[in-house]
């Protein structure tokens, strides 16, 4: 009988070790790999932090101030339409133009001033882009059985879960953790490396990632809209003390919308400015009307042109034509230039590519202008004085003689 049990014994321990490895062994494993301590070909993170774990809280933001309709104006500029401030006399708007040499790309964005000249916020315009699943990145989400738990949520539910649920325990259903595992890869692949903070926003769909300013007395989000499966995205920076970048980011927050970008909308623009009064196009309203065409067919060079033309026309425009001669400098290895304005607060390279331009031009309307020579002294005869004198008074005559004839009335 001792001998019964003990063989029965012999055999258990294996059966029992084997049923806890089995029971136990994906909880140890889920454990492990939301800690970051543990990887496998199955699932692997390109990058780890604590911070995936838990999202911070939701960041609200006060009701915009109540000011008169007119000192703002709609804007489509790319694929989003923002207000932005035209006949405000607290804010300068100053057009932001980066290039891409090697992709001949441009990023839009619009930097803003206080009335001391003060950069208080700027504005970046980033492409939209398709939501992505990314089913297939993991081997683990490609087992059918993960797979069929995954694609039961909805792109809006996974949207906001991303930026709201906390990652935490072990004692889980599985299809929890897989979800989860699911969740961390996202936030390990779409959040940067030197992310603050991340979370949700007020506004349905819209989510924040904070990164580091260089510069303290800023902050620097990267602002997310999730619609229609795709993603709008901006990034703001705003100084922290000052009550009038936070009017300017409230508004963004609440009022920028998402709507796609297109070239049959330039020449509808630019017929809205040519109704502007001529002071209003050579003000900054003006050139954000500009802006805003040009944003839809960057590859115009001609509005380009315009811009600049116009904004030469008001000597106050001098910080809004800089960021415009550098990107035409770097883009075209021109600068568009029509007038002598701010030239000497130009760079050196600038400077000197738009003094050529300028004495092109002035020679080209110098070649224009056809040499006046005087005209010579008519000489008369005494007998051809003498001919029209007697024509004269012929015509003279004959007028008299009509006059008279006219009063006659026949009845």
């Amino acid at each position: 009988m001792k001998r019964l049990i003990l063989v029965l014994l012999i055999l258990a321990i294996p059966i029992v070790g084997a049923y806890l490895a089995i029971t136990t062994l994906p909880y140890y494993t889920y454990d492990k790999l939301i800690k970051g301590q543990w990887s496998h070909d199955l699932y692997r993170l390109k990058t780890w932090d604590a911070k995936l774990m838990t999202p911070n809280e939701m960041r609200g933001s006060v009701a915009a101030k109540q000011e008169f309709a007119g000192l703002w104006h709609e804007f489509h500029l790319r694929d989003a339409v923002v207000s932005l401030p035209t006949g405000h006399p607290m804010f300068r708007t100053i057009p932001i133009l980066q290039t891409n040499q090697a992709t001949e790309d441009v990023s839009i964005g619009v930097l803003f001033q206080g009335p001391s000249g003060r950069d208080i916020s700027r504005l970046y315009l980033l492409k939209s882009n398709s939501w992505s699943d990314q089913y297939n990145a993991q081997r683990l989400f490609k087992l059918p059985l993960v797979k069929r738990e995954l694609i039961k949520k909805s792109s809006m539910e996974v949207w906001n879960d991303l930026f709201t649920k906390n990652i935490v325990g072990w004692d889980l259903p599985w299809q929890e953790m897989v979800y989860n595992l699911y969740l961390l890869h996202l936030r390990s692949t779409m959040l940067p490396a030197n992310f603050v903070a991340y979370g949700k926003l007020e506004r349905e769909g819209m989510a924040y990632i904070e990164m580091p300013s260089k510069n303290k007395d800023y902050r620097t989000e990267i602002v997310f809209k999730f619609e229609d499966g795709l993603l709008l995205s901006y990034l703001l920076v705003s100084e922290i003390s000052n009550a009038d970048s936070d009017d300017l980011r409230t508004r963004f927050l609440k009022g920028i919308d998402f709507r796609v970008s297109d070239p049959a909308l330039a020449p509808l623009i630019y017929r809205e400015f040519k109704q502007l009064s001529y002071n209003r196009q050579i003000d900054q309203e003006g050139m954000l009307y500009l802006l805003s065409a040009w944003s839809h067919e960057t590859y115009n060079v001609e509005m380009l042109k315009e811009m600049i033309y116009f904004l030469e026309r008001n000597p106050q425009n001098i910080s809004h034509l800089k960021p415009l001669y550098k990107y035409a400098f770097k883009r075209y290895k021109k600068t568009f230039t029509t007038r002598d304005i701010g030239l000497d607060s130009d760079e050196p390279e600038i400077r000197l590519q738009r003094e050529i331009e300028l004495e092109a031009l002035d020679e080209i309307l110098r070649l224009q202008q056809k040499p006046k020579t005087p005209a010579k002294p008519q000489v008369i005869t005494p007998k051809e004085r003498m001919d029209e004198f007697l024509r004269k008074a012929r015509e003279s005559k004959t007028k008299t003689q009509k006059k008279k004839r006219d009063k006659l009335i026949v009845h």
